[in-house]
C-alpha cells in the first residue's frame, strides 16, 4: 500500500466523521485535503463511493426522522441536475484553462455559502421557508454542484436550515436525500470512465475506517443540543465557504 492509498483512506474517515456527526460536509472537508494528493478523477468518486454508503446505513437508522415530503422534491429536482454537473465536470477537465474555470465556480459558491452562514451566525431566524414549494430549485442547484463537485450539501443544508428541521429531523432527511441521488451520480461517474482499479483499492482500504467513522459521528451528533446544533452548523457552512474562497484565491494567483 502507497502513502497516497492511505492518505486517501485517512481524509476519506475524516470526512465521514463529519458527516455523520452533521448529517453533510464529508465532500466539503475531504475534496480539498485530496486535491493536495489525488486529482478530481480520483478524489470525486471516491468521496461519492463513501458518500452513498453512509447514506444508506445512516438512513436505515434514523429512517423515522425523514421529512418525506422535502425529500422526495429534492431528491427529483437534484437527478436532474446531476448530469449537467457531471457533463460540466468534463468540460472543465478537458478545458486548456480550466483553472480560472473552477475558481469562478467555487468563488461564486463560496460566496453564496459566506453570505448565507454569515446572516445566521448574526440572525438566527432569518429567512425561513414555511413550505416545501422552493425545494426544486434547491434539490436542482444541488445536482449541479453534486455532479461537478460533489457538494450537493450546501443548498441542501440551507434549505433545511430555513425550513427549522430539528437535528435528528436534518441529519436524518439528509441522508434520505443522499441515498438515491448519490448513487446517481455514481452511475454517471462510471458512465464517463471515472471507475478505475485506483478508486476502487482506495475505497477498499478506506471502507473500514468509514464503517467505525459512522457510529462514532452518531454519538458526537446526540451529544449536540438544538441551540448549540443549529451554531455548529452555520460555523461550519462559514468555514467551509472561507477555505472554498482561501483556495480560489491562491489558485488565481498562482495562475
Amino acid at each position: 500500500m502507497t502513502f497516497e492509498t492511505w492518505y486517501v483512506a485517512l481524509v476519506v474517515a475524516l470526512g465521514t466523521l463529519v458527516r455523520s456527526t452533521f448529517g453533510f460536509g464529508d465532500a466539503l472537508v475531504a475534496m480539498p485535503l485530496l486535491a493536495f494528493v489525488v486529482g478530481l478523477e480520483v478524489a470525486t468518486p471516491v468521496v461519492a463511493m463513501a458518500s452513498a454508503t453512509v447514506a444508506l446505513l445512516v438512513t436505515l437508522q434514523d429512517w423515522r426522522h425523514i421529512k418525506m415530503a422535502s425529500v422526495w422534491r429534492l431528491a427529483a429536482s437534484s437527478c436532474v441536475g446531476i448530469p449537467v454537473g457531471v457533463y460540466l465536470l468534463r468540460l472543465l477537465l478537458e478545458m486548456p484553462d480550466k483553472e480560472m474555470s473552477d475558481a469562478i465556480v467555487k468563488g461564486a459558491l463560496a460566496t453564496v455559502i459566506i453570505g448565507f452562514s454569515g446572516c445566521r451566525l448574526v440572525y438566527p431566524q432569518l429567512a425561513r421557508l414555511t413550505t416545501d414549494r422552493w425545494a426544486f430549485g434547491f434539490g436542482f442547484t444541488a445536482g449541479i454542484l453534486g455532479g461537478a463537485y460533489n457538494t450537493q450539501g450546501p443548498p441542501i443544508v440551507m434549505y433545511g436550515v430555513m425550513r427549522r428541521w430539528s437535528a435528528e429531523e436534518f441529519r436524518a432527511t439528509l441522508q434520505g436525500f443522499f441515498v438515491p441521488t448519490t448513487i446517481v451520480l455514481l452511475f454517471f461517474h462510471w458512465q464517463v470512465g471515472f471507475w478505475t482499479k485506483e478508486v476502487g483499492i482506495d475505497f477498499l482500504i478506506a471502507l473500514p475506517m468509514i464503517l467505525l467513522a459512522i457510529p462514532l459521528g452518531k454519538r458526537f451528533h446526540r451529544r449536540l443540543g438544538k441551540g448549540s446544533f443549529d451554531r455548529y452548523v452555520d460555523m461550519l457552512l462559514l468555514l467551509i465557504g472561507i477555505s472554498l474562497l482561501v483556495k480560489v484565491v491562491i489558485a488565481l494567483n498562482a495562475h
